[in-house]
């Protein structure tokens, strides 16, 4: 009877550790609306409750899962060992799970800022990033400095809340008898297990009726579907993810299977390497004549929607508007991102091929052979010199000694010339411009293709907006009403205008120095700005492709046109390439598009962009085609045995 007693009382216990947690997630999911309110301006009430509802559903899980350690640590070795210490074990582990989750969501606030969402896949793309800058940002951008100690008050509040609730005496098992004892051990052998069913779906009894991080998007407010997630189930999510990207990297894809993908993707299902599967011939150019200078421009955090008629007023996004609506030029109606960060961008040009979550700048194959498809096979083929411009450090995720392997002739990061101002990310954007105009302007006769990745939309907004021009009361008197008029998010816009303004002022510089340069400006990523509320995944997450330059026609793309960046690479091919010249491509140029597009969260067409899970299955099975043929490209090689 002793050990029913020990097992009663711990019972107990664990039981009080699980609706504590319980109750904290939901304390959380509340404050977090609260310090959020915006977003719930035109929400209907009912949705507000649905998501407290399924927010308890999901959390019934995590709360279940901490029980689970509470008593494996306790619990279950004082049944063994009668002197364990499980009251103090008890206390040590609450406290740690306390602590965890504070400043969990301490980090979520700000970090719900940044990406608009709850913690996700970028937590592992960040740790391959630039620790000093991103501290550096973390201190002077989002108050790392008073946030952490706050969490840490916050924290020994909860955790003598805890402690109290601990201390609350616990029924003691009636059972004086053998008669009363099998009877206890009983209910507790028929209990358990439905309890715990019961919490492992999330308040149901089978899947199907279950709740779990991959169905709690249930409601119209992206909002709300991310805070029905509790940071438990958010950091859930992303070990998941981490576990699917990682099957790619595992690679179990045999040759024969990778032919099937290929085929999928219209490719040559026959051919001896993914290159020569994708192989394209330009039957004939789109210019008269090549241009000597061709400048890509990828923008930190360029993102279409300042360019959106509802935002234009603001004139954060003048420039590009300038270009956009010159008969020398035609742009997408939206195109979707790489991915979610800069350097997917980045290894999308580099290489040519889809995200697949494999950081191809840490890969051995990314430095023993040359990408094909990338652009700057692409374009040496067609007879340029190829130089990379960066506005932060070499070392950053490697940068320079990566592209200096993949068809870059040369790389020219912050590092390599003098500026004033800056942060820990890099150079403001107008040195970077000043210095690639010089380049130009000292290679007078030198055919060359620029990649230009910009740094200053990027926090810590540190650039005197002002001083450059910025009108702050432009933006003021026509403020949308999804977009707050706090002093941060207007620095912010500030930055946007910069960034627009900077790149707008090295054109019109670039296209009087040398008439036939063609530009090409797109953005890394979107999803950085934060919204008042709710915005539709266009807004939130759509990058702009304008083509600018002399000989560049309207009616090269419809009004309504959609591509992805991976488009962006052909399609300079077939603009400036020669009759006959060959390229490696995994999906056609924008010209020739007939199908939907996607990326590794969206899938869009004629202006329309929905979630790829979303998307019908062939959609689906185009992208996870590509991403295996990525996949095999980067881990095993280029050849098909």
């Amino acid at each position: 009877m002793q050990k029913f007693h020990i097992f009663w009382h711990n019972l107990q216990q664990d039981l009080k550790i699980f609706l504590y947690f319980i109750i904290l997630f939901s304390v959380l999911r509340v404050a977090f609306m609260g310090i959020y309110h915006t977003y719930l301006a035109a929400v209907p009430w009912q949705d507000i409750f649905l998501c407290l509802w399924y927010g308890f559903r999901l959390s019934l899980k995590t709360a279940g899962m901490l029980a689970l350690i509470s008593a494996a640590f306790t619990t279950v070795p004082q049944l063994i060992f009668v002197k364990w210490r499980s009251a103090l074990i008890r206390a040590c582990l609450g406290a740690l799970m306390v602590l965890t989750f504070t400043i969990a969501f301490c980090a979520r606030i700000p970090y719900y800022a940044i990406f608009n969402s709850g913690f996700n896949i970028m937590l592992i793309n960040g740790a391959n990033d630039d620790w000093g800058a991103i501290l550096n940002t973390a201190v002077n951008e989002y108050g790392l400095l008073w946030r952490l100690p706050l969490a840490f008050i916050i924290a020994a509040v909860l955790i003598y809340l805890l402690f109290r609730l601990l201390a609350v005496k616990t029924r003691p098992a009636n059972v004086a008898t053998p008669k009363q004892l099998w009877l206890a051990v009983l209910r507790v052998v028929i209990v358990l297990p439905v309890f715990f069913v019961f919490v492992r779906y999330g308040g149901a009894f089978d899947y199907a009726h279950s709740i779990n991080y991959e169905s709690a998007e249930r409601l119209k407010s992206a909002f709300l579907n991310e805070n029905i997630l509790d940071d438990g189930q958010a950091f859930y999510r992303v070990y998941k993810i981490y576990k699917e990207q990682k099957k790619l990297t595992d690679l179990n894809i045999t040759a024969a299977e990778l032919r099937s993908e290929i085929a999928v993707l219209g490719g040559n299902p026959e051919a001896p390497t993914v290159e020569e599967a994708f192989k394209r011939t330009i039957a004939a150019p789109r210019l008269t004549h090549q241009p000597q200078n061709i400048v890509v421009i990828l923008g930190e955090s360029y993102a279409l929607w300042p360019l959106l008629p509802k935002y234009q007023l603001m004139g954060l996004a003048d420039e590009a508007l300038r270009m956009v609506n010159s008969n020398n030029s035609c742009e997408t109606s939206l195109m979707l991102a790489h991915g979610t960060g800069t350097m997917p961008a980045v290894n999308g040009f580099v290489t040519g091929l889809a995200e697949a979550g494999l950081t191809e700048e840490t890969v051995p194959e990314s430095y023993k052979t040359k990408y094909g498809t990338g652009i700057g096979q692409i374009m040496k083929d067609a007879g340029y010199k190829t130089v990379f411009w960066y506005g932060g450090m070499p070392s950053w995720r490697n940068i320079k000694d990566y592209v200096l392997v993949q068809n870059f002739d040369e790389c020219y990061c912050s590092s390599d010339f003098k500026y004033e101002g800056g942060n820990a990310w890099g150079c403001p954007d107008k040195s970077l411009f000043n210095k690639v105009y010089e380049y130009i302007d000292s290679h007078p006769n030198q055919k060359t293709f620029h990649l230009i990745l910009t740094t200053s939309n990027h926090p810590p907004y540190t650039i005197d907006v002002a001083a450059e021009g910025f009108d702050k009361n432009k933006v003021l008197q026509n403020l949308p009403d999804d977009i707050s008029n706090d002093k941060e998010t207007i620095n912010e816009l500030g930055h946007i205008w910069y960034a627009d303004m900077a790149m707008g002022s090295f054109v019109r510089q670039t296209e009087k120095l040398k008439p036939d340069t063609l530009f090409v400006l797109t953005g890394d990523h979107a999803e950085r700005f934060t919204f008042r509320k709710d915005v539709d995944d266009k807004t939130l997450s759509a990058i702009p492709c304008i083509i600018y330059g002399q000989g560049v026609q309207k009616d090269w793309l419809p009004a309504n046109a959609t591509g992805c960046a991976m488009q962006i690479l052909p399609t300079l091919a077939e603009i400036a390439g020669t009759p006959g010249m060959a390229y490696s491509s995994i999906l056609p140029s924008l010209f020739t598009n007939t199908q939907p597009v996607f990326n590794h969260r969206f899938a869009a067409w004629q202006d329309k962009i929905v979630d790829l899970n979303k998307a019908p299955d062939t959609v689906q099975e185009r992208a996870e085609a590509a991403q295996k043929i990525t996949a095999w490209r980067v881990v095993k090689g280029d050849k098909i045995e």
